[in-house]
């Protein structure tokens, strides 16, 4: 008879984090089944994923029905499991990581989507929780009549990434619209690009005026690596990605706070309670400090709006 395996159960096996076990199974490198209500991996379908042929399609055995390798959202909407939408971080994995390991912690599945996207998804009950850094303000506008609840995570900053020593002199919104000046931007709908563009329109600048202002990137890592490549002059995006580039300095302009924002009728949930009692807890703070340089002065403050 077939065995069958727990998420953790699987990571036990792997020597990898549970959380680590359901990004497999979103992407769709290890299979897995829907036992009742709960997602379980077989013997067999492990071992294709340690034998590399994780993909082998599994029959219909009585007892149980097969689960595409993709983690359902429908499912985990309407089950013991949370969807977190947001964009990578090394503080969302470290979230997630710590939840994973609470007694009352459940399955976390992370969508990855920018902060409007993000917000939309929350506003239409695609997802539970949303990661986004836009003012308060703009994001009660994104999700209008719905009682909501921010978590403060940490404050960060922003601003320019521009090659060593700064050789053409970019310090404001201003220099952007320099002639000789090659930007490259981030994508509608992420934090940055509304960012950048509430800021052009205070300084009165066209984004007609600005070179290279459609050319997109998905992320601050692909930014930051255009302009160290010499593919651009300029690009916008968070501190802590400049690190990773030695040839490129970083200009700061001002300070975002990321937020987890969620429905306020969600905090009484379960799995809602260990999240709210991670970001307070004084270890959770200090680590996400330690691994991140983030200001965690703000973590754990709660805004009801």
């Amino acid at each position: 008879m077939n065995k069958f395996f727990t998420a953790q159960e699987v990571a036990d096996k792997l020597k990898i984090k549970k959380t680590t076990v359901y990004d497999l199974i979103k992407r769709g490198e290890l299979a897995s089944s829907k036992v009742g209500k709960q997602i379980r991996v077989s013997e067999e379908q492990l071992e294709q994923y340690i034998s590399g042929n994780s993909a082998v399609p599994q029959p219909y055995q009585s007892g149980f029905q097969p689960e595409s390798s993709l983690l359902k959202r429908d499912y985990l909407l309407h089950s013991s499991g949370i969807i977190l939408s947001g964009q990578s971080s090394p503080a969302l994995e470290l979230l997630l990581s710590r939840i994973a390991a609470h007694p009352q912690g459940l399955p976390v599945l992370q969508s990855h989507m920018n902060d409007y996207n993000s917000l939309y998804a929350l506003y239409f009950e695609k997802a539970h929780i949303a990661a986004v850094s836009l003012f308060p303000e703009a994001i009660k506008s994104l999700a209008p009549g719905m009682p909501l609840t921010l978590f403060s995570l940490y404050n960060y900053t922003v601003g320019f990434y521009v090659k060593k020593e700064n050789p053409c002199q970019i310090h404001s919104f201003e220099d952007l619209a320099k002639p000789d000046i090659h930007m490259i931007n981030r994508e509608k709908g992420s934090s940055r690009r509304i960012w950048l563009d509430d800021a052009l329109r205070k300084c009165g600048i066209s984004s007609s005026e600005i070179s290279g202002y459609r050319k997109e990137t998905v992320s601050d890592m692909a930014a930051a690596s255009a302009v160290a490549d010499g593919n651009a002059d300029v690009a916008f995006g968070e501190k802590m990605t400049a690190r990773y580039f030695p040839n490129l300095d970083f200009i700061p302009v001002s300070t975002e706070t990321m937020y987890l924002v969620l429905s306020t009728d969600s905090l009484e949930k379960p799995g809602f309670l260990p999240l709210k009692e991670i970001i307070m807890e004084d270890s959770f703070q200090k680590e996400l400090h330690m691994l991140t340089g983030y200001d965690t002065s703000v973590t754990g403050q709660m805004l009801n709006i």
